[in-house]
C-alpha cells in the first residue's frame, strides 16, 4: 500500500556560475552537511548577472562562467544555517528560499 505524506520544508535556490569549480565541493557538502532531503544543480546555456554580462555556450565551448542553480529543500530549522554556510563558499551567489509542502510517497 502506498502511503502519500507531507512535510513543511524550505526551499532553497542558489544563483551562482561554474567559474570557481565550486559546484562538485557544494553538492559533496549538502550531502554530507546535515540531512538534507534532496539537491539538483542545474547549468544553464545562457544567462546574465548583476553585473550585466550576457555569458552563453555554444557548441564549440563550454564556457566556466555558465549560470548555475543549485536548488535543495530542507527542514526549515537548518536552512539557514546552511543558506550562511553557501555564503561563507560561495562569494556569488544569490540565494532566495521559500516554504512548500513536500509531498512524497512512503512504501509499506
Amino acid at each position: 500500500m502506498t502511503n502519500i505524506n507531507k512535510q513543511d520544508v524550505t526551499l532553497v535556490r542558489v544563483y551562482t556560475d561554474d567559474s570557481n569549480g565550486h559546484i562538485s565541493k557544494m553538492l559533496e557538502q549538502l550531502h554530507d552537511r546535515g540531512d538534507v532531503i534532496g539537491t539538483t544543480i542545474f547549468r544553464g546555456v545562457a544567462g546574465f548577472g548583476d553585473q550585466g554580462h550576457i555569458h552563453q555556450s555554444t557548441l564549440l565551448d563550454l564556457s566556466g562562467h555558465l549560470p548555475i542553480v543549485i536548488e535543495f529543500y530542507h527542514k526549515s530549522d537548518k536552512s539557514e544555517e546552511l543558506i550562511n554556510f553557501i555564503h561563507e563558499q560561495i562569494s556569488n551567489a544569490h540565494i532566495v528560499s521559500w516554504q512548500v509542502n513536500l509531498s512524497f510517497e512512503h512504501l509499506d
